[in-house]
């Protein structure tokens, strides 16, 4: 895949942070400083790697990564305007991904003009 949208990742380290403080800001920082040095993840405007964070966050959490890969994506949809849902069964990085796609598509205005179901 291309270049990522300099937009695109800054709303993605937007999410991130307002997920991981979703748990509380002092265990976000925690976070923060253990994926920083242990999956070498930068939080500061720059890409973040969608596989490299929800690695880390399964390091960390086990399976209750999978709430907070969820309040991610939450948190992404609603600043992106991406009219989704998240399935039971995500896969987090495939979800970024697939936004991102979508987002350098006109798929994205198919979706805005179908009614909700």
């Amino acid at each position: 895949m291309g270049r990522r949208q300099p937009r695109f990742d800054a709303v993605l380290v937007e999410a991130v942070h307002e997920g991981l403080n979703s748990i509380s800001p002092s265990v976000s920082t925690i976070v923060f400083f253990y994926l920083k040095k242990s999956a070498s993840i930068r939080f500061d405007e720059s890409v973040v790697e969608p596989e490299a964070l929800e690695e880390g966050l399964e390091k960390i959490f086990g399976v209750g990564a999978k709430v907070i890969e969820k309040k991610i994506l939450e948190v992404l949809y609603v600043k992106l305007e991406v009219p989704l849902k998240i399935e039971d069964d995500f896969e987090f990085a495939e979800e970024v991904r697939n936004v991102q796609k979508l987002l350098e598509s006109d798929e994205l205005e198919l979706l805005e003009q179908q009614p909700d179901v």
